[in-house]
């Protein structure tokens, strides 16, 4: 997640060579350059290890868990440091990872203009390593080449020779290592099956810009008798270009007097905060700006930095009767904000798989002069009942949890696509047709980590964060 509205704040904390952009993220965040101030510059790693120590001391939300004492000579880099000091929280299934180093340029090209480097589609690795497509970006190298929803990678060409997936992965490799690295320029040949039938294509790596909210079916009313229908809309990620196409979409919603909602954040890791605040806003028409949507806590020395962030109901806010959120393993951090934010005031359901589990967020923390940026957990949030430590998933916490299948045969939005026909029927009925398990939905564990269907490459670009199975 990201900062709880879009103002930036700038702390030179007493630390050498560190430079403060707090930009709280529910999967990503903001930050800022700030001014120069006689800060220190140097980017060597003895600087940027005693910048990750120095923040995480200061501001870590499980500051209990951390080591007593820690010599960063003792650590080859500032990512191995960062690791020994929240392996405890990781061993807990608190911070799985989400405390990490990136660059200010990754994250200010994902989560401001919306692009990344790639070749625009995106993958679950099903169980004997099959890697599926889930979704296709428009106007990619992917839908160039004509790949689609429910294709299969069987076969990966990096110059040699197409090798089969099979054997690519025999060693505990992704599918993510085997298509190379976010990086202009880098060519694959894929072997893709589909209906039966096997064809190639050869895809190179360029600047794909994302549409946050699909024009091809991001946006739908499907029917359902007896009312005025059901408003569809698909999230892919909380990134500042979502938020004229949400406002857009509830004022359709607003206009045709809907009351019964499909938000479909299947495959959304999340994002900036704000954009969360905003979803919120335009789902809470019935609720007074006294009505509290989420609190973001922090470590007890950080107690002051505590805020409660209301409602404050756009002009094309709905007021809906139910709300189903379409939910898996990959939907963490903003999207499960919403998702608890507004479980307290309408009668909500997730239908698909358990959430992630990830009720914590990250400020974002800058090294003066240098591109590094630490996203470090600070903050856990909880909504107006005081909800939250969810690390197991929503499941155990939302009063209805439907499990449905993600049936890639159909498209995204279809009512013929298991998730969505799962959630109309409980809009209709007030049932779950299945009722899903509160087993975590996904591994919590660094043992089961190679069995993870999103999984991120060695070194992950910002993209890889918010946006599970990108390549």
């Amino acid at each position: 997640m990201s900062l709880p509205s879009n103002r930036h704040r700038f702390r030179t904390l007493a630390a050498p060579a560190l430079l403060v952009a707090i930009a709280a993220c529910g999967g990503g965040g903001g930050g800022g350059d700030g001014d120069s101030s006689g800060i220190p510059t140097a980017c060597a790693e003895p600087a940027r290890k005693q910048f990750v120590l120095n923040a995480t001391r200061d501001w870590y939300l499980f500051d209990d868990l951390l080591p007593a004492s820690v010599d960063p000579a003792d650590f080859a880099t500032a990512e191995a440091l960062l690791d020994h000091l929240t392996a405890t929280a990781r061993a807990q299934g608190k911070d799985r990872y989400f405390s990490y180093l990136t660059t200010r340029a990754a994250e200010q090209s994902l989560l401001g203009e919306g692009e990344f480097v790639g070749f625009g589609f995106r993958t679950r690795t099903e169980p004997v390593n099959r890697p599926m497509l889930l979704d296709v970006f428009e106007s990619s190298p992917a839908a160039a080449g004509g790949l689609q929803r429910g294709d299969e990678i069987v076969a990966v060409d990096s110059g040699g020779g197409y090798v089969p997936v099979s054997q690519l992965l025999a060693d505990g490799s992704t599918i993510t290592d085997a298509l190379g690295p976010a990086e202009e320029g880098v060519r694959r040949g894929l072997r893709l099956l589909r209906n039966g039938a096997t064809r190639d294509v050869v895809l190179v790596k360029r600047t794909v810009t994302i549409d946050p909210v699909p024009d091809t079916y991001g946006v739908q009313v499907l029917p359902q008798s007896g009312t005025a229908g059901v408003g569809y809309l698909s999230l892919r990620s909380y990134i500042t270009t979502a938020d004229a196409q949400l406002v857009a979409a509830f004022e359709q919603f607003h206009a045709l007097g809907l009351r019964d909602f499909i938000v479909d954040l299947r495959y959304n890791g999340g994002g900036l905060l704000s954009t969360a605040e905003l979803v919120n806003n335009l789902l809470g028409g019935a609720r007074s700006t006294s009505d509290v949507q989420f609190q973001l806590l922090h470590n007890v020395r950080k107690a002051a930095e505590n805020t409660a962030t209301r409602f404050r109901p756009a002009a094309q806010a709905v007021q809906p009767v139910r709300i189903a959120f379409l939910t898996t393993g990959a939907t963490a951090s903003a999207s499960e904000i919403n998702v608890n934010s507004m479980a307290p005031w309408v009668e909500v359901a997730i239908v698909g798989d358990n959430t992630l589990g990830k009720p914590v967020g990250q400020y974002a923390f800058d090294l003066q002069g240098c591109e590094d940026r630490l996203r470090l957990v600070t903050f856990k949030a909880v909504n107006a009942l005081g909800q939250g430590d969810y690390y197991d998933g929503l499941a155990g916490l939302v009063p209805f949890a439907c499990t449905a299948s993600d049936t890639l045969d159909q498209p995204l939005g279809s009512p013929a696509e298991g998730m969505v026909s799962a959630a109309l029927e409980w809009l209709r009925t007030g049932a779950c047709p299945a009722v899903m398990s509160s087993e975590p939905g996904r591994s919590k564990t660094a043992a089961a980590d190679a069995a993870d269907p999103f999984p991120r490459p060695r070194q992950p670009s910002a993209a890889h964060w918010w946006l599970p199975g990108i390549h």
